[in-house]
């Protein structure tokens, strides 16, 4: 069954390793595993009309998820609950580099799936602007969101 737009967000909202999947330029899928920020709406930045929020990710410059967007910008964005009950979204759209902050949204994400002291410490190796230079932001805005929760 569908989720509810606010079950959704709440699984969304959850610090989950999700899994982003990308095309190479044979065209075979590439996926990995990431962390990610989710972002409602009214904090994601410019997107599509009625696009429910954006999530965001960072990665390497050099890394094969970067190369594949730099040729096809689009991914998919697997997030689940993998114990009972079970829950899903996968969310499907154009990817794009964030004029966000690199430090601010990952000491966001270690904070959340590191706790205070070794989220802090993580993301202060991305406050040194030549981090920028080795590292992207990216923004996964959802032109389609697939998603589906099993009771128990």
């Amino acid at each position: 069954m569908p989720m509810s737009p606010e079950a959704l967000h709440a699984l969304l909202a959850e610090p989950r390793v999700a899994v982003i999947s990308t095309v190479d330029a044979q065209g075979r899928p590439h996926s990995a595993p990431v962390w990610y920020l989710w972002a409602p709406a009214t904090e994601a930045g410019e997107g599509p009309a009625g696009a429910p929020g954006a999530a965001f990710i960072f990665t390497r410059r050099r890394s094969m998820k970067w190369q594949h967007l730099q040729a096809n910008p689009y991914a998919s964005l697997c997030v689940d609950h993998r114990e009972p009950p079970y829950a899903a979204a996968i969310l499907q759209g154009r990817v794009e580099e964030s004029d966000r902050s690199l430090y601010e949204a990952v000491l966001a994400m270690a904070l959340a799936y590191y706790g205070e002291e070794r989220g802090r410490a993580f993301a202060e190796t991305y406050r040194d602007p030549s981090a920028a230079e080795r590292t992207v932001l990216l923004r996964l805005i959802p032109e389609r969101i697939t998603s589906w929760a099993y009771d128990e």
